[in-house]
């Protein structure tokens, strides 16, 4: 069992936060994560280097590569800014339902624009305030001759604003459940913005649908498949949140080890205080742990071992440490945490949304549980 990475995954590493380091000035973090913007310039320019769609095939513009890579880059981003570095990492959410399930035309139709900057894709799969419960959906697709219409609302969808089409999962009264995308520019879409705590950067609303025409060649897959494709998806989105978790929790890390070195505090650096030193200590191993998680929930991943269980297991302790990680360095900075000119601030706000698209544990533990146990009777 090897744990190093490839020449090919440093070097993709290595380019990641060469880029963030360059590009990701703090003060225009500052700007966006306090206004609310998406870093549109940032997108463009990631998407041009080929860090957007890297774990797609070459013929639809990615560079062959795996998750695994794809989640490298995004810990290297989010360790620079955690606001930034979500938000282009999630310019795509849904694209592994078309690449697992979709056709060559609509690969090429809707993946290739995203890897060179030119498009944006999101899902719209939630109802209710529990995003994973999916009997509640009441959104219904209607078939035509020419394609379905659609009527219904969605909620908390990420880059509701911003995105060009959504991976939307429907119900269709005699095709059963089913996911079509759905293209901004047609018409009987409205789209509700709402304001959120962290991860300010990433557009976040309601959309509400009104006869909304797709085409018959915008359905994904088969009737009757629309679940199994939810269920790939939050797979490959919770790995996504967990290289998130991880660049955020390191780059608080950083922030923290960076800050206790400099401040001081009775004539002493905060470094040289035991208790300080401990915090630090506690912070890094947790980091180890984390890294190791989702680094081998990747490979499982790529390898086309999906493991649930593991899954689970990786989101679970993952959320529980980036929380722990990020209140621990906030502790560090004392005060001047709270103060939104110091980066640990927006950190924070952050890592709690990281962690909820994480799951909440309650609902981890239950999967677990139901892997090891079976159904409860």
């Amino acid at each position: 069992m090897d744990f190093e990475l490839s020449d090919e995954q440093k070097d993709v590493q290595r380019a990641a936060r060469e880029f963030a380091q360059g590009e990701f000035d703090p003060d225009l973090a500052l700007e966006l994560d306090q206004e609310g913007k998406f870093p549109e310039p940032l997108w463009k320019k990631a998407a041009q280097l080929g860090f957007i769609g890297i774990h797609y095939p070459e013929e639809f513009g990615g560079q062959g590569l795996g998750i695994l890579e794809n989640l490298l880059a995004i810990e290297a981003f989010c360790r620079v800014d955690s606001g930034i570095g979500s938000a282009l990492s999630t310019v795509d959410v849904g694209s592994e339902v078309i690449l697992k399930f979709g056709s060559n035309e609509q690969k090429k139709q809707f993946l290739t624009p995203l890897t060179k900057g030119e498009r944006q894709l999101s899902i719209a799969f939630a109802e209710s305030e529990d995003s994973r419960d999916l009997t509640v959906i009441t959104t219904i697709a209607e078939k035509r001759m020419d394609g379905y219409s659609i009527h219904g609302k969605k909620s908390f969808v990420l880059n509701a604003s911003s995105a060009d089409s959504f991976v939307t999962l429907c119900k269709e009264p005699r095709e059963g459940w089913i996911t079509l995308i759905v293209e901004r520019e047609k018409e009987g879409i409205e789209v509700h913005p709402i304001d959120k705590m962290g991860l300010r950067m990433i557009p976040f609303g309601d959309l509400l649908f009104k006869e909304a025409l797709v085409p018959l060649g915008n359905r994904i897959g088969r009737e009757g498949e629309g679940l199994t494709h939810v269920d790939h998806c939050y797979q490959a989105l919770g790995l996504k949140s967990t290289a998130q978790a991880l660049g955020t929790a390191q780059g608080a890390f950083d922030r923290a080890m960076q800050y206790a070195k400099q401040r001081e505090q009775f004539g002493r650096k905060l470094s040289q205080f035991q208790a300080i030193r401990h915090k630090l200590a506690d912070m890094a191993v947790s980091i180890e742990v984390v890294r190791c998680l989702t680094y081998k929930a990747a490979t499982k991943y790529d390898q086309d071992r999906i493991d649930s269980g593991f899954f689970s297991v990786t989101q679970l302790e993952v959320g529980r440490r980036l929380i722990s990680a990020v209140d621990e360095a906030l502790q560090i900075f004392g005060g001047y945490g709270y103060i939104s000119e110091q980066a640990i601030e927006h950190y924070f706000r952050d890592a709690w949304v990281i962690g909820v698209e994480l799951g909440t544990e309650e609902e981890q533990k239950d999967a677990i549980a139901e892997i090891m146990l079976g159904p409860s009777q």
